[in-house]
């Protein structure tokens, strides 16, 4: 299979390669700061209003083995003992943050790793039970949990069922065997395709697949022919990641470099035979990297402007509120965000101290509203009136006459379209909003060396 590629080398260079942020928040994580933490966090609690709509998101930092692609703040355990510890404090920080908030009515409830699905039937349940006792999950429009499809099963699935969960995301990546081997996933097609029919057998009929592309190995060839299986088995959504290698941050990338990793060309030939096989497949493209079926709520939400981006990647979901609980997880509110501590037996240690476990965060300016306004409707839509969200937030859009004049390039190489102060995206390769998007992001800009991932 071949690239299709704008015979305009430049535009590559414009944005290949180049660091970029993924914009799950603005400003990016990296721009957290210390000097925010636990009393700020406890006054932004304190201050929701009874209009305020609330989810929560649940880490769960714990997995049977490493992957070497990951990227995740997770730790390979056998000890039942370490994961009944964590779960302890997990529930005192749950009742913590409830004396703070109230029993909320939860609009999306999210569970996050590591693995969520390691935890055994009786913590399961127990979990779902303290969620339940402090916060109200009657009315929830979605629960949803990530899964590792080695260790789940038709058993597990009828307690997931029993506890409410609405929609599953199953970690495929690559079903070729030869990529699985080098990056230490072993699980085969029949397995995934086994567990989505135990999903639906025991009712919960919204499935995510999640595939990865950049990994060692890859080929166009093998990659559409891991999309035509994803296919057959007629997920909700597919996502379509693209592998982030940092060995400086994740030392145990480092063994993927000696199978030789696909350079940035060939990483666009490998999101552009997946892309081709999913929108062959009636699967519409949303974001830099989510694909939805007609009939999801996505695709909805996409189509009546209500689309989302949060840390748990594109969503429907319109909470003004996200708390997230669990070590190294990030709360969202109207006044900024907060993150939880990064280490696992340091965030014990100060849930025992009776306290939040906030370590950095961000309170964010009415500028700042504004820029994450923009932002996120661009790698949403790929298009974004400007104007309009200038006026929305009582913003002299002349202020913004040196963002428009770093997106020049970009309309000179035929990237993007400029109709007045709208934008939209005009080249195919959706990654390129990530750089793109950079335009308005002055803390990325000027920040004194890349604290992102290549674009690719």
């Amino acid at each position: 299979m071949k690239l299709k590629t704008n015979p305009n080398a430049e535009n590559f260079d414009l944005w290949l390669g180049q660091a970029a942020p993924r914009y799950t928040s603005y400003p990016p994580a990296p721009f957290f700061t210390a000097q925010i933490g636990e009393k700020d966090y406890a006054l932004s609690l304190n201050g929701l209003s009874e209009k305020d709509h609330v989810s929560l998101y649940v880490h769960i930092p714990f997995c049977r083995s490493l992957c070497l692609y990951c990227g995740c703040n997770t730790q390979v355990t056998q000890r039942v003992d370490r994961v009944q510890e964590y779960l302890d404090s997990l529930k005192r920080e749950i009742a913590k943050v409830a004396t703070l908030t109230g029993k909320r009515r939860i609009n999306f409830l999210h569970f996050g790793g590591g693995t969520p699905n390691l935890l055994g039937a009786q913590d399961m349940r127990d979990l779902f039970a303290c969620l339940g006792e402090h916060f109200d999950l009657s009315s929830a429009r979605e629960i949803a949990m990530e899964l590792d499809p080695r260790v789940a099963g038709a058993d597990q699935a009828k307690i997931l069922a029993d506890c409410g969960v609405t929609r599953v995301s199953l970690g495929a990546q690559d079903f070729n065997p030869e990529v699985q081997a080098i990056v230490h996933r072993h699980q085969p097609f029949e397995r995934v395709a086994e567990l989505c029919a135990q999903m639906r057998d025991a009712g919960i009929t919204r499935i995510n697949i999640d595939l990865m592309y950049g990994l060692p190995k890859q080929t166009p060839e093998t990659i559409a022919a891991t999309a035509h299986q994803v296919c057959t088995l007629s997920p909700d959504r597919v996502a379509l990641f693209s592998y982030a290698h940092v060995p400086q941050i994740k030392k145990h990338q480092l063994a993927l470099e000696e199978h030789g990793l696909p350079d940035l060309h060939e990483r666009l030939a490998l999101d552009s035979a997946a892309r081709e096989v999913l929108t062959a497949n009636r699967y519409r493209a949303i974001g830099i990297d989510h694909f939805a079926q007609e009939g999801d709520t996505l695709t909805q939400a996409l189509n009546e402007g209500r689309l989302h981006r949060s840390f748990q990647g594109y969503t429907d979901d319109d909470s003004t509120t996200l708390i997230g609980l669990g070590c190294s997880s990030i709360s969202q509110t109207k006044d900024g965000y907060f993150q939880s501590e990064h280490d696992e037996r340091a965030y014990q240690d100060l849930i025992a101290l009776g306290k939040l476990p906030t370590r950095r965060g961000f309170l964010l300016s009415s500028e700042d509203r504004l820029r994450r306004a923009i932002i996120e409707q661009l790698m949403g839509t790929t298009t974004c009136d400007v104007a309009t969200i200038c006026q929305r937030h009582a913003f002299p859009i002349e202020n913004l006459a040196a963002d428009f004049e770093r997106l020049k390039p970009y309309e000179d190489a035929g990237l993007i379209g400029l109709d007045g102060t709208t934008l939209r995206l005009t080249t195919h390769y959706r990654m390129a909003l990530r750089v793109i998007s950079k335009a308005f992001d002055p803390y990325s800009l000027n920040a004194p060396q890349p604290l992102s991932s290549r674009t690719s």
